[in-house]
């Protein structure tokens, strides 16, 4: 039996095909060899290619938390860009990597995004000396937001910002003479507390926060109302 090779055209109107031309031989549909190209074999190249190709996302992620200990939201958010990993890697390198993560992923990226502009734009040693400042209780974690956003709004570095708007955290002597103070001056306060109003404990814990200029740790304010209250 003859084999027709053959190229057809249906025609919807009468709902047949129609020969447009023929093809005898391999020829035809121009299937013969490149005389100017010489067989060769690429299945060789391919461990090498893939040994010089590049962390790829997905297996980067995953390094993260099994290196770092991340979570896989921060792992996520850490990997999404390049630049994003480096700058990350480069500051848990010389910071404890959780925490690095959480300034980087949650709150760095975060004021970035806000302003559109690339993390290209802040010194990743600026985040080391935050991270290492936060980690060695030297600086509360309301100021290391300021001093990020006064970084990416009006330049600087975190040392000349410390000092210029005096960051630095306050020695516990100077917090504990602070709640005190706010303990004493809070009356009405104290006696909504204790009538049952959690919000009056707040107001008495903001007072000690101005007192101190927004240099003292929140929780550690909180317990230290909390035990001057209890002595009343």
């Amino acid at each position: 039996m003859k084999v027709i090779q053959e190229t057809r055209h249906y025609d919807e109107m009468r709902n047949i095909t129609v020969s447009i031309r023929s093809k005898e031989e391999a020829h035809d549909y121009r299937y013969f060899p490149e005389p100017d190209l010489v067989p060769f074999r690429i299945a060789d190249w391919v461990p090498i290619i893939k040994a010089q190709l590049p962390e790829l996302p997905d297996a980067k992620r995953e390094r993260f938390k099994q290196q770092y200990g991340l979570s896989d939201d921060h792992a996520k958010s850490l990997t999404s860009e390049i630049k994003v990993a480096n700058f990350y890697e480069y500051v848990a390198s010389r910071t404890p990597p959780k925490p690095a993560a959480v300034w980087t992923a949650d709150v760095l990226k975060g004021e970035l995004n806000y302003r559109s502009i690339s993390i290209d734009l802040f010194d990743p040693d600026y985040m080391i000396e935050i991270v290492n400042m936060l980690t060695s209780n030297g600086l509360t974690e309301d100021n290391a937001v300021e001093i990020i956003r006064t970084i990416l709004d009006t330049g600087g570095n975190p040392k000349e910002i410390i000092k210029a708007k005096g960051l630095t955290k306050a020695e516990e002597d100077v917090v504990l003479m602070a709640v005190k103070e706010a303990v004493a001056e809070c009356d009405t306060a104290i006696a909504d507390f204790k009538a049952g109003s959690p919000r009056a404990l707040n107001f008495i814990v903001g007072h000690v926060m101005k007192k101190t200029h927004g240099r003292a740790d929140p929780a550690n304010v909180h317990k230290l109302v909390m035990d001057e209250i209890k002595k009343l």
